[in-house]
């Protein structure tokens, strides 16, 4: 029923958003970011407007990106589910509060009306993001992100959505009760899974690996999609980096091996590389940097 009224792509996509959803019902995380990317006319905005509302159903499913750490913080202290609308990128602060909002860490601010009195938040939320471009350009949230690519969907295939929201809310109340089965059977599951090789995200990894049998899915299923979801989020990581795009490049071609100085490699990268890409923020003005 879900799958029908959304807008998922491939079956590792369905398997990584349906691992989400039962984690997301967990009392503590760590949880994964998830990231709808895509370009428009993709449902992004949909597709997690009517996933926060299994979850968590609030007046304004989706929000503006926050303008300050304070901003997320009053968000995810009112709300279980933190879900961002529409974002052209992540600044490094936002990328940071997000990771550890995701595997928890402790959050200080000052309590209102007082110069001295700190409030301690320690937080973990699902956070649902969607945008056009590369959203987790930093190692570190690509980390803890599930990076959904998500198909354009044609106009004939198109619907209004007065009539998508009335089938979603028909069938919303067998949705969730078969998501509650499935949990159910995750933490039935979860004492015996054991795992050859633990991800950065093991408490994640294991609990949709406990919830592979409720889900119908085959014995390692989530795995094989998890690990070829780090794999693209890496490759889209590297090809969005000013930095690691040209030494990709350098190396593709090398007829032999190459060594020197961080300051060789940043003359040898700078006479591959345009002027405009040597004059924007993101290429390191000094070698130590690089």
């Amino acid at each position: 029923m879900l799958r029908r009224l959304i807008n998922i792509g491939d079956d590792k996509n369905w398997v990584l958003l349906l691992s989400w959803l039962v984690a997301a019902f967990r009392p503590h995380g760590p949880y994964p970011v998830l990231i709808f990317q895509g370009e428009q006319g993709s449902a992004k905005s949909t597709t997690a407007k009517l996933l926060r509302r299994l979850i968590d159903p609030a007046s304004a499913p989706l929000r503006t990106p926050p303008r300050e750490e304070r901003d997320l913080l009053i968000a995810a202290n009112n709300s279980w589910v933190v879900a961002y609308d529409s974002l052209s990128g992540i600044p490094q602060w936002l990328s940071d509060a997000l990771c550890r909002l995701a595997t928890g860490g402790g959050f200080s601010t000052r309590e209102l009306y007082t110069d001295t009195e700190d409030v301690i938040l320690d937080l973990t939320r699902p956070v649902i993001l969607n945008g056009i471009d590369h959203l987790a350009e930093r190692p570190d949230l690509a980390d803890r992100a599930i990076i959904l690519q998500l198909p354009r969907i044609e106009e004939e295939a198109r619907r209004d959505e007065a009539q998508l929201y009335a089938e979603y809310e028909r069938d919303r109340p067998q949705i969730l009760g078969a998501l509650f089965t499935v949990v159910s059977a995750a933490l039935a599951c979860l004492p015996e899974v054991r795992l050859s090789r633990k991800p950065w995200m093991a408490d994640f990894a294991l609990c949709a690996t406990a919830a592979e049998k409720g889900l119908g899915l085959e014995s390692g299923a989530f795995m094989s999609a998890y690990s070829a979801n780090r794999a693209e989020s890496v490759r889209e990581t590297l090809e969005s980096d000013p930095v690691s795009t040209p030494i990709l490049v350098l190396f593709e071609h090398a007829t032999s091996e190459w060594s020197g100085t961080a300051g060789d490699l940043m003359k040898r990268l700078e006479g591959e590389i345009e002027d405009c890409v040597k004059k924007s923020p993101a290429w390191p003005t000094e070698s130590r940097c690089s």
